[in-house]
């Protein structure tokens, strides 16, 4: 029996070195994802990319691993969707800074400017 995953969380942050990928990855160790097939966290050259759907994912935790190596350099974003709470919160990386947003998921389509 399949069910539907709580959470759902995708992203990338470039440009990522060694240290900032092993700290992300470690951060994202506790993750909870619905199928272990996907991994939670990629590296593709300088982009790590954020792919997950299940139960718990730690989001503060990252947050707090791309704060401390945050420069203004570094371009990303990590969406988080909320599904039972219907939320949509986009942690945008730019200039050195995290901006933070959020919408009903009904509104997402005219939120992400598609």
């Amino acid at each position: 029996m399949s069910r539907s995953p709580l959470l759902k969380v995708y992203g990338h942050v470039y440009p990522v070195c060694d240290d900032f990928f092993a700290d992300l990855a470690q951060a994202c160790a506790s993750a909870l994802p619905d199928d272990a097939a996907e991994p939670v966290l990629a590296r593709e050259g300088d982009l790590a990319r954020f792919s997950f759907e299940g139960v718990y994912f730690p989001v503060e935790e990252t947050l707090a691993v791309v704060t401390r190596h945050l420069r203004p350099e570094h371009k990303g974003k990590l969406d988080v969707l909320d599904l039972e709470n219907w939320r949509l919160i986009r942690h945008v990386f730019a200039e050195g800074n995290i901006r933070v947003s959020a919408a009903p998921l009904n509104n997402v389509l005219d939120y992400s400017g598609h």
